[in-house]
């Protein structure tokens, strides 16, 4: 893949600091935007389905939507700053006691809204990629929490597997959706795992087996896999025939 060819991978949030506030600042947002349980999430479930569709951000992957007094509400500009070319800053004009005025619902949609009008900015001159992210917010509108992202399949003549993911569904652990058709029976079996972290599931699956009636996932034999999978047992096993039983027809 050229450099120009990235598909994005993350959508995250900041602030800058405004001019009277005193003490510790990360720049991270929630230093002094009061921010939902929701917040973060939306950006990660925007970008993560972007990516199952494999969009193709450019020299970048990453964007920085930074909340800003500095300019006038409302206002949404690409930013000047670059200091690293995979990531893509865009500043907003919000004062933190105007965001923090807003319910929780108000805040969560702000932050939705910002987002897709944020992308917008970014790619207006790509039809396609437009076509894609509308895609996104309706799936996302229709969906809202409980949003599933695929991540691997495994088919052969007498069954499919699918495994996807939620992030934070309904203010929940993130979860592994299992889902097995039964193409002999026509039937639908489908199950759902937690995850601390949405990320887990990229050490957590990395095989599929079937066997002696059990859906088996295999860890990914790394440094990084073996961090992140010391929280879990050492392989998901899934009992086929206790899972959920939906028709298909």
């Amino acid at each position: 893949m050229k450099s120009t060819d990235r598909i994005i991978k993350d959508i995250r949030y900041y602030e800058i600091k405004p001019k009277d506030f005193t003490g510790d600042f990360n720049g991270i947002i929630g230093n002094v935007h009061q921010i939902t349980d929701d917040t973060n999430s939306i950006g990660q479930r925007i970008a993560r389905k972007l990516n199952e569709f494999e969009f193709i951000s450019g020299e970048f992957d990453h964007i920085y939507i930074n909340f800003t007094e500095n300019l006038k509400l409302g206002n949404l500009v690409e930013s000047e700053k670059k200091l690293d070319k995979r990531i893509k800053y865009v500043d907003y004009g919000i004062e933190p006691k105007t965001f923090n005025s807003l319910t929780e619902y108000e805040k969560n949609k702000l932050v939705k809204d910002l987002t897709f009008k944020s992308l917008i900015l970014l790619f207006e001159k790509d039809k396609e990629k437009i076509e894609k992210i509308i895609e996104v917010k309706n799936l996302l509108n229709k969906f809202e929490t409980e949003i599933e992202i695929a991540y691997k399949t495994k088919e052969t003549n007498s069954y499919k597997i699918e495994i996807g993911y939620m992030i934070n569904p309904k203010k929940t652990l993130s979860k592994i959706v299992v889902k097995y058709f039964d193409k002999k029976n026509e039937t639908q079996h489908i199950t759902t795992k937690d995850l601390y972290f949405y990320e887990d599931i990229f050490y957590l699956v990395d095989k599929i087996e079937v066997k002696n009636g059990k859906i088996i996932f295999t860890t990914k034999k790394t440094s990084l896999g073996e961090i992140a999978t010391t929280k879990y047992e050492s392989s998901i096993e899934i009992v086929i025939t206790e899972m959920e039983i939906n028709n298909i027809h």
